[in-house]
């Protein structure tokens, strides 16, 4: 009777660490779209995306760039190009810092998104975004071990910052 127990003790532990998150394979998540050119009534352009980070950068600027417009898009707003004058105008900042807890390093992310009203900024010619309070602004934070080298992470809080945004620029709306 007894073997009998500990041989169902020694299978639990096992079905319990094989079970266990750890264990499970790490499988890719993906995201696509489907657009078209009248998707969004509100138009928008991008100013820039500015990434303060330690290291390489270029490379989460040009992820960023790409992945912007389709976050805009899921959220009614569509991106135009030189030839045409937006309603708005967003800017996109992401930092990383490191910062010791302990004996561990750990990193501080923020993503922000400032949101303009394009006729409030355009001044002579010269966009000056400085001059002028946002009409809405919105920042995600993370403390952690992620980092925007992981496309999950930049991905997943450039989409949240951008909703968040855009939900305060329609409040403020109405």
């Amino acid at each position: 009777m007894r073997k009998n127990t500990v041989k169902i003790f020694i299978l639990f532990l096992l079905a319990v660490m094989f079970l266990s998150c750890e264990a499970l394979p790490n499988l890719p998540a993906s995201q696509s779209w489907k657009t078209s050119d009248d998707a969004g009534k509100t138009t928008l352009t991008i100013l820039g995306v500015y990434v303060d980070r330690t290291g390489g950068w270029d490379s989460i600027e040009k992820e960023t760039l790409s992945f912007a417009p389709l976050y805009f898009w899921e959220q009614g707003f569509r991106i135009v190009g030189s030839d045409e004058e937006p309603e708005y105008a967003a800017q996109i900042q992401l930092r990383e810092r490191e910062f010791n807890l302990g004996w561990r390093s750990r990193r501080s992310l923020s993503a922000e998104v400032f949101i303009w009203v394009y006729e409030d900024i355009r001044e002579s010619g010269a966009l000056t975004s400085e001059q002028k309070l946002p009409a809405a602004a919105g920042r995600i934070t993370a403390t952690g071990n992620q980092s925007f080298s992981s496309s999950q992470t930049l991905t997943r809080m450039l989409s949240k910052a951008i909703r968040e945004t855009v939900k305060k620029l329609t409040l403020k709306k109405r």
